[in-house]
């Protein structure tokens, strides 16, 4: 097994070899056990089963010591992806049983924006109609959404580390969070997020 920290999830189809967990509000033992019976089973179409945690950070202490164990004694094949800004907030014992990923950027020459930097520049110079324009254009999915949602985090630390002008409102992203854990039309949140912005 592999078990990896990355600030971006992994883009995946969706399949019933992929578990993808979200907290609401938090990951606790109960999400783990889950976990161990998904990883547990034979994969359907794939010869691995995958787990994606999103927002990782928010696993609870007894979680994370609970998932220890997984992380040492693996099903065989089996890949793990702890999706988070904020590996810090991970116990130093998850973090040694993983392999931190980062996102690829270009080596040399001018640096390329990525397509969620593209359309957040989109966004920003939009009229309020145009902004329901870009929203509607992207088809977003709950999933596909919440994966947005990742990205413009990551986008976000990305310009406090560097010292950049922030242009994003960190509790538009938490508030646009809980409208799809909510069950909120996924239109209607992004709808919200997308006019705010």
């Amino acid at each position: 097994m592999h078990a990896y920290i990355t600030p971006l999830p992994p883009d995946l189809p969706d399949s019933p070899d992929i578990l993808r967990l979200d907290p609401a509000p938090s990951i606790g033992i109960d999400e783990i056990r889950r976990i161990q019976a998904f990883l547990s089973r034979k994969p359907i179409h794939s010869s691995h089963n995958t787990v994606i945690i999103r927002q990782a950070e928010k696993l609870t202490l007894p979680a994370q010591h609970a998932f220890l164990k997984t992380l040492e004694e693996p099903p065989a094949g089996s890949q793990i992806f702890l999706v988070t800004a904020h590996p810090d907030s991970l116990l130093p014992t998850v973090l040694s049983r993983c392999t931190s990923v980062q996102d690829n950027k270009p080596v040399a020459g001018e640096p390329e924006l990525s397509p969620t930097q593209q359309l957040l520049d989109q966004i920003l110079s939009a009229t309020a109609g145009q902004r329901l324009f870009l929203m509607e254009s992207q088809k977003f999915t709950r999933d596909s959404a919440l994966e947005f949602l990742d990205h413009l985090e990551y986008f976000l630390h990305q310009q406090i580390r560097s010292g950049s002008p922030v242009t994003i409102n960190y509790s538009l992203l938490t508030e646009t969070r809980k409208f799809l854990a909510a069950n909120v039309s996924v239109r209607l949140a992004l709808s919200h997020l997308f006019l705010n912005l």
